[in-house]
């Protein structure tokens, strides 16, 4: 009835060896779980749940874990309906999960499913929409000051909510004592950006955003607009400079609009394509940075989450 997708590289689990057969134990009588060393051992879960028709797959990792599971399950089933995903926490990113209301550990968060499928429990389930980023699927997709951001982030002698909070505020105290860090991450870049047809007149961009969620990390809802339109997700790019962005943070915190100049769009949009004038463009998934000649971005259509 559920397979579960053990991630053994990601940090959590890595320090917690015994959690396998914890998660086993679980499981017993009602699912399988698989240990995916690799990518194409993903791609062999996902090929034996399409042929067994199961309905549900748990993914223990972060965030990285869950976009590579959901973007490979879509690949196998191509026009097959997917199955509902259980997002078990279990990475060092679980910006998604956090951003969702799912709380808890690996182990707390598959006994409540699984006692849900069995009737001893409640089971939440939502429909929720997902980005199509070159491809790969997830919930929230950037460039510029983001890739920066996580550049720095993954460098820390540790990674957490407690370290992202601690950069946050590095680049806060940077902007208003005028050191070199905060001008540094919110370099400009130059792009060439359309959203849907229309390519912007601007240039120069400090920060590109697109996610099908409000809640980037840790309770700021930088794109409160992911849900207003079926097919659309909040799109930002701006090219705000550091001390207009800790200005504007109370407003970017609670979800309101920010109307300034240097905000050049923040809006649903259905498709967006990022460039660069010369070289390839780093970006991100959900925590995932790569490199490509362009970022394409439009929504892959809704996933079913399960908790």
């Amino acid at each position: 009835m559920i397979s579960v997708i053990h991630n053994p590289h990601a940090k959590q689990n890595r320090k917690r060896p015994e959690r396998v057969k914890v998660l086993s134990d679980i499981l017993e009588g009602i699912g399988t779980l698989y240990q995916t060393e690799t990518v194409d051992a993903v791609f062999d879960v996902a090929g034996e749940c399409l042929k067994n028709g199961c309905p549900v797959v748990g993914v223990n990792g972060g965030d990285g874990s869950l976009q590579m599971a959901m973007t490979i399950f879509a690949r196998v089933y191509e026009d097959a309906p997917l199955p509902a995903f259980v997002v078990m926490r279990g990475g060092t990113m679980n910006t998604v999960a956090g951003g969702l209301g799912i709380t808890g550990t690996p182990e707390s968060i598959l006994t409540r499913v699984v006692k849900g499928l069995k009737g001893a429990g409640p089971l939440t389930r939502m429909n929720h929409p997902v980005l199509c980023a070159n491809g790969h699927l997830g919930f929230m997709s950037g460039a510029a000051v983001v890739v920066r951001f996580l550049d720095d982030y993954y460098a820390a002698p540790s990674q957490g909510g407690l370290q992202a909070v601690k950069m946050g505020l590095r680049i806060a105290g940077s902007a208003l004592f005028g050191t070199h860090y905060a001008p540094k991450m919110f370099t400009p870049q130059r792009l060439i950006v359309t959203v849907d047809g229309h390519t912007l007149p601007e240039t120069e961009f400090s920060i590109i955003l697109g996610c099908t969620v409000e809640d980037i990390s840790l309770g700021c809802r930088a794109t409160p607009r992911a849900y207003e339109r079926q097919g659309a997700f909040h799109f930002l790019a701006s090219s705000l400079s550091p001390m207009q962005i800790v200005a504007q943070m109370p407003k970017l915190w609670k979800g309101h609009e920010i109307t300034h100049p240097a905000m050049h769009h923040s809006a649903p949009a259905e498709h967006v394509t990022i460039r660069r004038e010369e070289g390839p463009l780093r970006w991100m998934l959900d925590g995932e940075c790569r490199s490509d000649d362009s970022l394409d971005l439009t929504v892959w259509g809704e996933v079913s989450l399960l908790w």
